[in-house]
């Protein structure tokens, strides 16, 4: 009985939060903020990636497909599609004597030495959910963000004094001590009955 009670509470638990992660209205953003890890040397890297503009970070190609954020007044998470291949330094040149000057050849031979390590959808929340597997880096997902608004120049300060600032006054008027004149419009004539 207890072992039945005990299942049916951790089915109700895992209903719930999958009711939540259903819930969750993400957005979508237009960079991502990676963070890369050289296993060699133990350095850490934050990278940014904006969809559809690669980035080379060692001897990997990082291309964000996609990126979706959850709004700040839900649970936090982010979600990025990447497509992740090695990089290998091979010249044209060499690819195309290797091929004997045939350049569908030599590309199709480029892009077998790119081969693809990573292509997938990774989550900031559980980084270990989908992972890179590759013997010298790690990468994962930290948060997806949209670009910075414009930022608006500094303000203006207007010295105080008596001269007026020349763009203050309206084009075609000029600047007098005098009261303006008010021209009087002829009464229209009553109409004879």
């Amino acid at each position: 009985m207890k072992l039945l009670l005990r299942g049916a509470a951790i089915a109700a638990v895992g209903l719930s939060l999958a009711g939540l992660a259903a819930a969750a209205t993400y957005a979508k953003q237009d960079r991502a903020t990676l963070r890369a890890l050289d296993k060699i040397t133990g350095r850490s890297t934050d990278i940014v990636v904006k969809v559809g503009e690669p980035v080379v970070y060692g001897s990997l190609s990082i291309d964000l497909k996609s990126c979706f954020q959850t709004p700040p007044e839900e649970v936090p998470e982010s979600a990025a599609f990447l497509r992740i291949s090695s990089t290998r330094p091979v010249a044209e040149e060499q690819l195309e004597s290797a091929t004997g000057g045939d350049k569908e050849a030599a590309a199709t031979l480029a892009a077998a030495e790119n081969p693809v390590v990573f292509s997938g959808w990774m989550y900031a929340s559980s980084p270990g959910l989908s992972a890179l597997e590759h013997p010298v880096y790690d990468i994962w997902v930290i948060r997806c963000t949209a670009p910075a608004p414009v930022k608006l120049p500094d303000r203006v300060i207007v010295p105080l004094g008596d001269e007026p600032l020349v763009d203050d006054m309206p084009a075609g008027v000029a600047e007098t001590d005098e009261a303006p004149v008010i021209e009087e419009v002829p009464a229209e004539p009553e109409p004879i009955d």
